[in-house]
């Protein structure tokens, strides 16, 4: 086996207090915090962000910054976009803050009467704003792909070509939602040079679950292909298991694929 120098993260529970949360999965044994920056626990206007970021500090973690999927940034209102953008730039300071290099957002499909270049062209503006915003405080944007596959491949192709600094966030999971087979190959096929960080959770191929890896009867993921996928691209990198419910399905989804890794060929 080739050594790696892959990192497995946890993502907090925006419901929840953070501090606790961080503490656990330092225990976990986990290497960094997928901090999600959203309401109400950890929103970006709250006033305990320095007290957190003690507890980050104390707790020996790395930190990617990630922002709130409720924005809505490809409003075809200018002023509610305006805003949502406005409050994603609050994020990255968040997580310009916390000592995040990356921090990521969601890629959230316009309203089907907005032709396909004009979603296209909402999504370059905001994000050459927020690419530079991110810029000046030494934090990297990446954008994530969605569960919602049909010709998503398309206009993130064509946003990232057009924002030279984006990155993109490929979410293994979300690429088996309603496919034939899962699409990860053919992401890194097209992207793998702005590939920044990844999201592994599993599911059923019909619904964006977020089950452990390799829990699914049918329809789951190859996970060891899956990473052999991410090893034969190069990308050796963050990832987070993106992994809900009981914390105990958290922590055997570490251990687990901490042993498909160390197995690989």
């Amino acid at each position: 086996m080739e050594e790696t120098t892959m990192k497995f993260g946890a993502m907090n529970n925006p419901v929840e207090p953070l501090g606790p949360q961080i503490e656990l999965f330092a225990r976990m044994g986990f290497d960094f915090l997928d901090l999600t920056v959203e309401e109400p626990a950890a929103g970006p206007h709250r006033d305990d962000w320095p007290l957190t970021k003690r507890i980050l500090n104390d707790s020996g973690l790395g930190v990617v910054g990630h922002t709130g999927p409720y924005l809505p940034i490809a409003n075809p209102s200018l002023r509610v976009r305006q805003a949502a953008w406005d409050e994603l730039k609050s994020s990255v300071d968040i997580a310009s803050f916390m000592g995040a290099q990356v921090c990521t957002m969601h890629f959230l499909r316009w309203n089907s009467f907005v032709p396909f270049e004009d979603g296209v062209e909402m999504y370059v503006e905001g994000l050459f704003d927020l690419t530079v915003h991110g810029r000046d405080r030494g934090v990297r944007i990446a954008i994530e792909n969605s569960p919602h596959n049909e010709h998503q491949l398309k206009p993130l192709r064509e946003i990232l070509h057009r924002v030279p600094g984006l990155g993109l966030l490929y979410d293994i999971g979300h690429g088996n939602v309603q496919t034939q087979r899962s699409l990860t190959e053919d992401y890194l096929f097209d992207l793998r040079d702005r590939l920044v960080h990844v999201h592994l959770s599993d599911n059923n191929g019909l619904e964006d679950s977020h089950l452990p890896p390799g829990a699914p009867k049918s329809g789951g993921l190859n996970v060891p292909k899956e990473f052999r996928s991410l090893r034969n691209f190069n990308y050796d990198g963050t990832v987070t298991l993106e992994v809900f419910g009981q914390r105990m399905w958290l922590n055997a989804s570490l251990n687990y694929v901490k042993k498909v890794v160390a197995s690989l060929p």
